[in-house]
């Protein structure tokens, strides 16, 4: 069995944007973080999600469900996956398939918010089954 290795988040009061690092919420590891904000001419949000899929029991993930949490309400306005909802939180689905130890890039996610948004929390979860077994 892996050795349980807590994740590190460096803080900086300067930037707004801060990353959040979960672990334990199902079999991922996600980190999300807001790498754009608003600028002339481009009005969104951006945020980098990444997941480590760490099944012990080494089964597969062909869905995951991302939740994000925000400090403020937000206007969805994309990702690569599927919105079930959006608020103060933002759920989708996605369709990848995860071996028990495969990384996860599931790009931007893309929000509109007035100043100040800030990433409060992440889950990322999977439904044990790939459908190829």
């Amino acid at each position: 069995m892996k050795d349980y290795v807590k994740p590190v988040v460096i803080e900086n009061d300067e930037l707004a944007e801060g990353v959040y690092a979960a672990s334990g919420s199902d079999c991922y590891t996600v980190t999300a973080r807001i790498h754009q904000t608003p600028q002339e001419g481009r009005g969104d949000y951006r945020i980098q999600v990444d997941g480590r899929h760490s099944a012990s029991d080494n089964h597969h993930s062909g869905k995951q469900r991302l939740t994000i949490s925000f400090n403020m309400p937000v206007e969805y306005v994309g990702s690569s996956g599927t919105l079930v909802s959006s608020g103060n939180s933002v759920v989708i689905d996605y369709n990848y398939h995860n071996n028990a130890y495969d990384n996860i890039g599931l790009g931007d996610v893309i929000v509109k918010a007035d100043q100040g948004l800030a990433v409060n929390g992440a889950i990322l979860e999977c439904n044990h089954n790939c459908g190829q077994h």
